[in-house]
């Protein structure tokens, strides 16, 4: 792979890391895919419309999340050992388990605002008719600040009680059955918050006063606002959702990720910091620091990983947020090609072919988009290396005398 700084070698590098490594890439994703829609299966099985069992079928289907997370995972770790980052010493220890573990925040929060949620209901939705005959599976109908709630809390509290095994006894089913739990709570969390902000936003926005002001705005702001839209693309899924996915690549790859002190270093909130727990007692230091531990193993590795991406610059940051745009619409039109090719045929042929050709396009895009953010992120340290290695030498240079 090319050593230059230059974004434009981005693309360059991730379709040559793709052709590399296509065949292991693919697999992994297929792999993910399979075990994904194999528990949905089994979440329509283990759970029903009424009752207790509803929550147990949507407990099930956690677990999809965490079969697709892993096979990003495993996709990413394919091509970490071409990364100039394998050369250096680990920040963590690298098991499967553990990146998912550091991982699993960051993809939950993408899985939830890209609306993967509800994607997944709806599949779990079709696969209950098709095996069932259930025309509707209301699984979402329920209060999350209770039962979802109370579900969360005792996930939790007993994926702390594994989590204190797992160090003891670090086994590797122990660890499996920790990051399903992980998996568990955060899932129902996730849902109780979205559920409970989407319940406040509804009665604010139906709110007499909220639509007088809406219409008025509407007014006003209408045709600038459509002006905009027509220009900028979705901001959410030009900037946002390359930026998420490359602190998950960038974590997966880490090293130091679990350094709460890179997060602020050379900051003038490290100093405060410094000074802060300086003068707390040390009842109060130890305190904190069992508090906030299980947080920290969470938001540290994710907000160093960040700070990594951003430090490599504006331009470059853009022209990867181009690129991985630029892939997505690519994606689209492909599949939109190969339908065509495939010309007419009767309903029940499109019944049998229309989702293995999609699976086929999908699965390109998905090494394509794997391999653009690994060389994202190798360029992303490079840049950065630079940039240090150049603010030192500033540092390091002699003065001039004074006159």
């Amino acid at each position: 792979m090319k050593a230059s700084l230059s974004p434009v070698w981005l693309p360059l590098d991730a379709f040559a890391l793709a052709v590399r490594f296509f065949l292991p890439l693919a697999f992994f994703y297929t792999a993910g895919r399979i075990v994904h829609d194999l528990i949905l299966v089994g979440a329509v099985y283990t759970g029903d419309v009424e009752g207790p069992r509803k929550y147990l079928g949507f407990a099930v289907m956690s677990l999809a999340v965490l079969a697709t997370l892993a096979a990003y995972v495993a996709m990413l770790q394919v091509l970490r050992k071409t990364s100039i980052l394998s050369s250096t010493p680990e920040g963590q220890d690298g098991r499967l388990s553990t990146l998912i573990a550091h991982t699993l925040l960051p993809f939950l929060a993408f899985y939830g605002a890209w609306g993967l949620f509800a994607d997944d209901v709806r599949q779990y939705n079709t696969l209950a008719q098709e095996l069932f005959g259930v025309e509707q599976v209301r699984n979402l109908e329920f209060n999350p600040l209770l039962t979802t709630s109370v579900i969360s809390l005792v996930a939790f509290a007993v994926r702390v009680a594994v989590g204190k095994l797992y160090e003891a006894r670090p086994k590797g089913w122990i660890g499996l059955f920790s990051i399903a739990l992980e998996s568990l709570w955060m899932f129902f969390a996730v849902i109780s918050i979205e559920h409970w902000i989407g319940e406040r936003v509804d009665w604010l926005t139906s709110r007499t006063a909220w639509v007088a002001a809406a219409d008025a705005a509407g007014a006003v702001l209408g045709p600038v606002g459509d002006a905009v839209a027509v220009v900028l693309p979705d901001l959410k899924d030009a900037l946002v959702l390359p930026l998420v996915w490359v602190v998950i690549a960038a974590v997966v790859h880490g090293r130091d990720m679990e350094a709460g002190e890179a997060v602020i270093q050379g900051t003038r909130v490290e100093s405060g910091a410094g000074r802060i727990r300086q003068a707390a007692p040390e009842p109060v230091r130890k305190a904190a620091e069992f508090v906030s531990r299980d947080l920290r193993g969470k938001y540290t590795p994710m907000l160093n990983g960040l700070r990594m991406v951003l430090r490599a610059g504006p331009v470059f940051f853009l022209v990867f947020c181009l690129c991985y745009t630029l892939l997505g619409v690519a994606r689209d039109w492909a599949l939109y090609g190969v339908l065509n090719l495939a010309g007419p045929h009767e309903s029940s042929w499109w019944t049998v072919w229309h989702d293995p050709i999609k699976f086929g396009v999908t699965a390109v895009y998905e090494v394509l988009r794997i391999s653009l953010l690994a060389a994202a992120l190798q360029m992303a340290v490079r840049a950065a290396s630079a940039v240090r290695s150049s603010r030192s030498g500033q540092e390091d240079a002699p003065r001039p005398a004074a006159s």
